[in-house]
């Protein structure tokens, strides 16, 4: 059962790996990705094949599957810098850093030969340190990112961040599960035929990350963005003031801006625009982005999507209480309002009131009458 269940997630993987390389207007996240998918039908391969009973000499494939297991974290963090850059040259380190772990695995079989078992745990351990690392670099880097498009973007709904985060989550709990299983198989005799359920795990993450691979959008891919601004919206709010403390606006000329910022949004509106950027609004301002940044953050503690967003909630709010505006649908006042997105509406005004746009206009309705 276990090499069947395999056998099946490595087709599946290999199925999906040719549909998201055979995209149209292929990005660089799509062709990471599709390697990625590649990779892992090896993967499954090696460890189905080497799992083999009673063909002793299909045991030579251990070692490239131990191997093989230590690259998925890598293959995580380049999809996530994949949604950064589009850029092949952004990549050289990634690519080099790859190269040499496959000329120290290369190396590491030699041993392997003559050391079976105290190279197998070496190549095990190093493996789980390199997916650890590589984990962790993933996560940091989305975080950056994500406060990146937050400081600049009052609209980011049409990426969608959670697929990102499933993999990470998931890529985690698989390969917590086969260090488990690998625990329990060397120290307590765990047989391998329960290895099934463990198959299926593999199965549902191949499905996964296939089917995001084929659906995810490429709105903010193809924007270059410089890596140390990226670092720098991603700083923590303590590291922000200390910043703004020694090269920001001076504390007078900061309340001004923060007052005519204030005066802009309730005279002009313009958060009803979607597309509105933190850019757009310094420009209008006649003052720098960083500017407004500093602002937004130390007189109204918010990144420019959450202030952006308060105002376009408050406009919802207003709306769904008009008369004037009563025949509209719910859909009409968010889209009017700034939003491109259902969902990411639905979301944010529960957040900023704790009842749905269907509740808070139903019980406003009911509070006039």
């Amino acid at each position: 059962m276990f090499q069947l269940i395999s056998l099946i997630a490595a087709f599946q993987a290999l199925f999906f790996g040719v549909l998201v390389i055979t995209k149209k207007n292929k990005s660089m996240l799509d062709k990471h990705l599709s390697v990625w998918l590649f990779f892992l039908t090896v993967n499954i391969l090696c460890i189905s094949v080497s799992q083999t009973e009673n063909i002793s000499y299909l045991n030579c494939f251990l070692y490239p599957s131990y191997v093989l297991v230590g690259l998925h974290g890598f293959f995580l963090y380049l999809c996530t810098k994949s949604l950064i850059s589009n850029s092949y040259k952004d990549f050289k380190k990634e690519y080099f850093t790859v190269i040499v772990y496959t000329l120290v695995a290369a190396i590491g079989f030699i041993f392997y030969n003559s050391y079976p078992q105290e190279t197998a745990i070496i190549t095990r351990i190093v493996a789980f340190c390199v997916n650890a690392l590589f984990i962790i670099l993933a996560v940091r880097l989305f975080r950056q990112y994500k406060a990146f498009l937050q400081t600049n973007f009052s609209t980011i709904d049409r990426l969608s961040f959670n697929w990102i985060k499933f993999l990470a989550s998931g890529l985690i709990i698989l390969l917590s599960g086969a260090l488990i299983f690998v625990i329990l198989h060397e120290f307590f005799a765990f047989q391998l035929s329960l290895y099934s359920l463990f198959a299926v795990v593999v199965l549902l993450f191949v499905n996964i990350l296939g089917f995001r691979g084929i659906k995810h959008s490429t709105v903010f891919s193809q924007i270059v963005i410089p890596y140390h601004q990226i670092q720098t919206e991603g700083q923590t709010h303590i590291e922000k003031e200390k910043s703004y403390a020694n090269y920001g606006l001076k504390q007078e000329d900061a309340v001004i801006l923060s007052q005519r910022l204030k005066n802009y949004m309730e005279k002009e509106k313009p958060y009803i625009h979607i597309e509105l950027t933190l850019k757009n609004l310094a420009s209008a301002l006649d003052t720098y982005p960083h500017y407004v940044t500093q602002v937004l953050s130390t007189a109204f503690h918010q990144n420019f999507y959450d202030f952006i967003n308060t105002y376009r909630i408050e406009e919802a709010q207003q709306r769904l209480v008009d008369p004037q505006f009563k025949n509209l649908t719910i859909l009409a006042i968010a889209y009017d309002c700034g939003f491109n997105s259902k969902a990411t509406f639905n979301r944010i005004f529960k957040q900023k009131t704790g009842l749905t746009p269907t509740e808070y206009r139903k019980n406003m309705s009911h509070s006039h009458e």
